[in-house]
């Protein structure tokens, strides 16, 4: 029996130059043996509400888009309770998922190799227990960029488009009292920024080593960044994101499981680059090894 693959593809991704990239695609699945539909997103079907309509008709999803739409479709799949491979070809403005597991970036890699890819387990994190995260949670400063930098300037000037952004934000970056409970301590402060993520990049930047980050050990990477004194504070802070080193005073750097996060007001999150909600009160959970995830057999073990 032939598997059926469904492929969900973000009309918008790569620029808006994803779309001459799929009848290549397409042909070469076709070629291994594969029986095929072809999805596109819009505003009216995101990725979550496609895998609604069709997970019981497939056998694996590929998600030509960027880190926001493959969200989208892994909330569908976890929604409904079915196991299904996923896999992706790195169409967004970042890619910063595609950089942790090192997923090509030749746009016709994955379907010409697809029989060769392997499974690997990865963590999903689930926030408030009805939305589902893979790579970042986040609030604070710059966290909105992905999802309100303007899809005009995203295909102008790429990746640089959410820096131009960054740099306006910090300028008039607020600081939230938060206390956060995590599997080993109470932590109560002031904090510009906090993220829960399982990627070495975040926004196209690069937060990790890649031995930090191990993608399926039921562990998330927490930073937080407390609210600096003065500008030298903020320099510094700064400065030691740059070298990766978060030793210093002002941020707080752990794994944990699980957490539990609350604020005196309302705030706003990013999950997957996507907007998370306004809440002030927030449970997050590790959900090892949730989803499997077709990636290249060269790779090393995650």
């Amino acid at each position: 029996m032939k598997k059926e693959i469904l492929i969900i593809v973000n009309p918008n991704a790569g620029k808006g130059k994803v779309n001459k990239y799929i009848p290549q695609i397409c042909d070469n699945l076709e070629k291994k043996g594969y029986e095929l539909e072809v999805i596109y997103t819009s505003d009216k079907e995101n990725g979550e509400k496609i895998i609604e309509n069709y997970i019981r008709y497939i056998d694996a999803v590929v998600v030509c888009g960027g880190d926001g739409t493959i969200s989208q479709v892994i909330n569908g799949i976890i929604k409904s309770h079915k196991k299904i491979d996923i896999t992706f070809i790195p169409f967004g403005t970042t890619n910063d998922y595609a950089r942790t597991v090192g997923m090509f970036n030749k746009k016709y890699s994955l379907s010409k190799n697809l029989p060769k890819y392997r499974e690997v387990g990865i963590d999903i994190g689930s926030f408030n227990n009805d939305k589902y995260f893979y790579y970042v949670a986040a609030f604070g400063v710059c966290t909105n960029i992905a999802y309100s930098t303007s899809q005009s300037d995203k295909n102008k000037m790429g990746k640089f488009a959410y820096y131009k952004k960054a740099l306006k934000q910090f300028k008039n970056m607020k600081a939230y009292q938060t206390t956060i409970v995590t599997d080993d301590e109470i932590i109560k402060d002031e904090f510009i920024y906090g993220g829960i993520t399982n990627s070495v990049a975040i926004g196209g930047f690069k937060w990790f080593k890649r031995n930090d980050v191990k993608i399926n050990d039921g562990l998330f990477e927490l930073v937080l960044i407390k609210k600096p004194k003065n500008r030298l504070a903020l320099i510094k802070t700064f400065f030691s994101i740059l070298r990766k080193k978060y030793d210093q005073k002002n941020i707080y750097y752990m794994k944990t499981k699980n957490l539990q996060i609350d604020f005196e007001e309302e705030v706003s999150w990013t999950l997957d680059g996507e907007f998370g909600g306004t809440v002030n009160h927030v449970l997050i959970k590790n959900n090892k090894n949730r989803l499997e995830l077709l990636v290249p057999k060269k790779e090393e073990k995650y």
